[in-house]
């Protein structure tokens, strides 16, 4: 007489609905995690039970992973859009390459006409009409200027000489790639109508 089984039909069918791996199952009933599972297969296979998720080797249990130490929730922001506009560049094929010391340009890209220096803005503020409005200025040291308690700085546009292009990422579905003359040294700019033909492929955007 062979021996009797120590186990049910209704532990092996629980057993197998909640493991992932025959090792598993074989502790679940009370079993060695590494012998005699061939009986208990007979059984399962009797049973009629869907076994195609177990796997056939002595897996370890399934980890529970702790939180990790990145809590925060993505956000839109300058940090982000340098990221996005290489992905933009990239993902079509052109290299890009970011300055080691900080300059008028945010990053160069390759482009069909040869590189190209990018200033990369982000935006996520409307106008009273929905439509997303970009700060186009920056702050330079100024040795000419009135002395400040922000010291000798000034307030100015860019310049032909200095990029050649915007990269302006909205946390709208649209971002846009505008030529520096486009914009004639303004300050910030409304992305309307006007700048419809600069609208690039929509992306996936996180929150603003």
């Amino acid at each position: 007489m062979g021996n009797p089984r120590t186990y049910t039909d209704d532990q092996l069918r629980n057993a197998v609905k909640g493991a992932t791996c025959w090792a598993d199952v074989m502790e679940a009933i009370g079993k060695s995690r590494t012998a005699g599972r061939t009986s208990v297969q007979a059984v399962a296979a009797r049973l009629g039970l869907d076994v195609s998720h177990l796997t056939h080797g002595s897996n370890p249990r399934r980890l529970v992973a702790p939180a990790h130490p990145f809590s925060q929730p993505a956000q839109h922001g300058g940090r982000s859009g340098l990221s996005i506009a290489a992905r933009w560049f990239m993902d079509r094929g052109y290299n890009v390459s970011v300055p080691l010391e900080p300059g008028a340009y945010d990053l160069i890209a390759e482009s069909d006409t040869g590189l190209q220096r990018v200033q990369v803005k982000t935006t996520g503020t409307t106008e009273s009409n929905g439509r997303y409005r970009a700060v186009l200025r920056r702050t330079v040291y100024d040795a000419s200027a009135r002395d400040t308690a922000r010291g000798r700085i000034r307030v100015t546009g860019y310049t032909e000489d200095e990029i050649d292009f915007f990269f302006i990422s909205t946390a709208g579905a649209l971002d846009y790639l505008i030529p520096v003359e486009a914009v004639s040294g303004a300050q910030y700019i409304v992305l309307d109508s006007k700048y419809a033909a600069f609208a690039i492929e929509a992306r996936n955007h996180m929150p603003g």
